[in-house]
Parts: C-alpha cells; sequence; structure tokens
C-alpha cells in the first residue's frame, strides 16, 4: 500500500485511504522487529492492532520515522518502511494459529524444492508467525504438503501451545500450486537458492509474501533432516530444469507416510474418473 524512503514521504502519505487492516514491516528488519499489524480502523486516527492494543495515527507515523532511522534494521543502518496487506488467516488453520496469519517457505535449489515448513503465530510471539519470537514452526512432507514434526526456538512440540491440537498431520491446501509457484520464481529471478514464503487467502488461494536470499536454518530442526546432504542430492541435476524438481523432490525427500498419500489421492481420482465415464 506505501512504501517510504525518506522521512518526507511519511507527511505526504495518504493515511486515510489506507484500507482496514495492513501491516507495516521495515525492509531490512531482523527477527520480526519493528512489525506493527493493524486488524482493525476504529477511526480516522485510531487502530486496533492483533494484540489487541490501540494505537493512533501519530504513533505509526513515529513507528515509520524509527524504521527509517534504522531502529530495527539488523545492522543500525537507515532503512526503507513498507505497508502491506494483511491476508486474514485461512479457515484451515483456525485452530492452530493464534490471531495472525501463518505464512508457508518452501526453499528450493537447483530448481528443485528440498525442504518447507509451515510458521505458525502463537501467544508467546504475539500474534506474530515470527520464529525469533516464539512463533511455531511445523515441518511439511513435501510430496503431500502434510505437516509432521514442531519446535519452538530449538525445542521440539508435539502439539500447539495456544489449543493443544497435535502439529502433525494437518494438510495445507494448494500445496501443488504452491510447489509450482516457488519454481517458477525461482525461474524468474534467476536466483540458484532461494526460499519463497505464501500466505493462504480464502478466496485468491496462496500469494507470494517474500523471497528471501539467505533464509534462516531452524527449518532442519522441524523436519528432522539435514538440509546440507538435500542440497548436495540435487546439485548438477540437469533434469531438474526440465520441468522435472516437483518429481525429484517426491521421489528423494518424501516421508515415510508420503506414498500412501498419494496413493490413496489417485485412487480417488481414479474412482471419480471412473465415474464420470
Amino acid at each position: 500500500h506505501g512504501v517510504f524512503r525518506q522521512f518526507a514521504d511519511v507527511p505526504h502519505f495518504d493515511w486515510g485511504g489506507l484500507r482496514k487492516n495492513f501491516v507495516i514491516k521495515p525492509s531490512k528488519g531482523y527477527g520480526g522487529d519493528g512489525i506493527i499489524i493493524v486488524k482493525r480502523r476504529m477511526g480516522s486516527e485510531r487502530f486496533m492492532t492483533v494484540q489487541n492494543e490501540e494505537v493512533f495515527l501519530d504513533d505509526l507515523k513515529l513507528h515509520v520515522l524509527d524504521i527509517l532511522e534504522g531502529n530495527y534494521s539488523k545492522y543500525d543502518i537507515p532503512d526503507v518502511a513498507f505497508i502491506e496487506e494483511r491476508v486474514p488467516k485461512h479457515p484451515r488453520f483456525r485452530r492452530y494459529a493464534y490471531r495472525g496469519t501463518p505464512d508457508i517457505r518452501i526453499l528450493v535449489f537447483n530448481q528443485v524444492p528440498v525442504m518447507a515448513m509451515l510458521r505458525l503465530p502463537t501467544a508467546e510471539s504475539k500474534g506474530k508467525a515470527n520464529l525469533h519470537q516464539g512463533g511455531l514452526c511445523v515441518g511439511l512432507d513435501l510430496a503431500t504438503g502434510i505437516t509432521t514434526h514442531g519446535m519452538i526456538y530449538d525445542r521440539p512440540v508435539q502439539n500447539v501451545p495456544d489449543t493443544n491440537v497435535k502439529v502433525n498431520g494437518l494438510r495445507l491446501p494448494y500445496w501443488d500450486e504452491m510447489l509450482e509457484t516457488a519454481l517458477a520464481v525461482q525461474r524468474k529471478v534467476e536466483l540458484g537458492y532461494l526460499a519463497v514464503d505464501f500466505v493462504l487467502d480464502h478466496v485468491r488461494g496462496p500469494l507470494v509474501l517474500e523471497l528471501t536470499a539467505s533464509s534462516g536454518l531452524g527449518i532442519q530442526i522441524a523436519n528432522r533432516a539435514g538440509l546440507r546432504k538435500r542440497l548436495e542430492r540435487v546439485e548438477g541435476l540437469e533434469q531438474a530444469g526440465k520441468g522435472r524438481g516437483i518429481q525429484i523432490a517426491r521421489a528423494l525427500f518424501a516421508e515415510s507416510f508420503a506414498d500412501k498419500v498419494l496413493a490413496e489421492r489417485g485412487a480417488k481420482i481414479g474412482g471419480f474418473l471412473e465415474t464420470a465415464r
């Protein structure tokens, strides 16, 4: 909705034209610091955050100025602030995410998805899907998009802390579409290795949230697998660049239950086709 590169951009921005919910972020932020998530507008100058804290328009303006001064950047250097759309939580995550919106990260190397995770906001992370602030990281089976193992910080967990629901067994919608989009994004930006982050919208489906060239390594703990070995297995594969990256990922990195799940899905599709005929 808006980008702020210098102090003069703040008073000239159309604050009155903002939607009822949005997110303010620093461009070079680290660990989730400097992010304000507004869930509701309560008038021309009053807003409610996902933490149910009331903030005023002047507070938001001052926060943007703090971002520009570099108060939230990793190296305390001047930064850029931006306001982006807040995507509502997909109904599939209603029992898994505390207030905020979860996101999905897919690591791609040499046109092959090599690892993925789901990040869930918790009460400890104050509704942010950020692992440095206590968000829940859950591994994802690359073949099926089903959740496997969870961790908070570097501690393995089996249940979502706020609802006690088991972290494993949740099947993400739009999984094949997200894999295909992640590969298309890598072809477009021409980075050999990157992370593609998605959020799920109930109407529009998966939306690309951001791209990351240097992603964190906590994803390995949630997947209980080392990333280096996976990268070595797909490095130099010529078939990967010919549209076979997803098939390669399913063959090399699928969880033990994946074949059964895919077989059941194939049987259902086959039965539907037979009925249609």
